[in-house]
């Protein structure tokens, strides 16, 4: 037979998380929507959906590690908190939503309370078996990664917009040398003088004043 420990967790867990979804016992508390699931994180999930894959999650702990409490629970969601220049400190999860989470199993009668802690009933073994089961014949797709999109960095393109404003300058400094006329050196016209007056001097002409 088909148990809890035969399949992935993760596998089993979105499994689980969908059929708890038709429960009318599970559902999200108001505070839901913008709670953090403990000190250690800096914002709060991403899906949505969050509160039933948390549920599925608590439902396979009580399951594999059971009986238990709340705060033997919460060391199992914790984490590391980012202190800033200090070290990392491990601190741990929010003990409210999974005591709520637990209490809704209890009403949905997978969970039961005795002396003990909380560990899973009849009904529920049964039930997380039997997702097992399917998920075993019939393993979900793989979830799809986000790939965000690279942006180019703006220095790059900065640096390209003032190679191309370089070249255009050098080619307009290059066209106005084309368009002046070479001057003529310094020197050149006294010379010039000079030897047209040695010249006439030979033929016998007299220079003109």
């Amino acid at each position: 037979m088909t148990t809890v420990y035969d399949v992935p967790a993760d596998h089993l867990i979105r499994k689980v998380a969908e059929e708890l979804r038709k429960r009318q016992e599970i559902k999200p508390p108001v505070w839901a929507a913008f709670a953090k699931t403990g000190v250690h994180k800096e914002m709060p999930p991403e899906d949505p959906d969050w509160w039933f894959i948390r549920a599925a999650a608590v439902l396979r702990r009580v399951y594999v590690d059971g009986p238990l409490g709340v705060e033997r629970m919460r060391s199992f969601y914790g984490g590391n908190k980012n202190r800033g220049s200090k070290p990392n400190a491990f601190r741990k999860g929010s003990g409210s939503i999974l005591r709520k989470a637990l209490q809704q199993l209890e009403a949905a009668g997978l969970v039961i309370h005795d002396k003990t802690g909380r560990r899973v009933s009849p009904a529920g073994m049964a039930f997380l078996d039997n997702m097992a089961q399917e998920v075993l014949a019939h393993p979900p797709a793989p979830v799809p990664k986000r790939v965000k999109p690279v942006a180019e960095e703006p220095k790059k393109a900065e640096a390209k917009k003032g190679k191309g404003d370089k070249a255009a300058k050098a080619e307009k400094s290059d066209d106005a040398k084309g368009e002046k006329k070479p001057a003529a050196k310094k020197g050149e016209g006294k010379k010039a003088e000079k030897a047209e007056g040695h010249k006439e001097k030979a033929e016998g002409k007299k220079p003109e004043a």
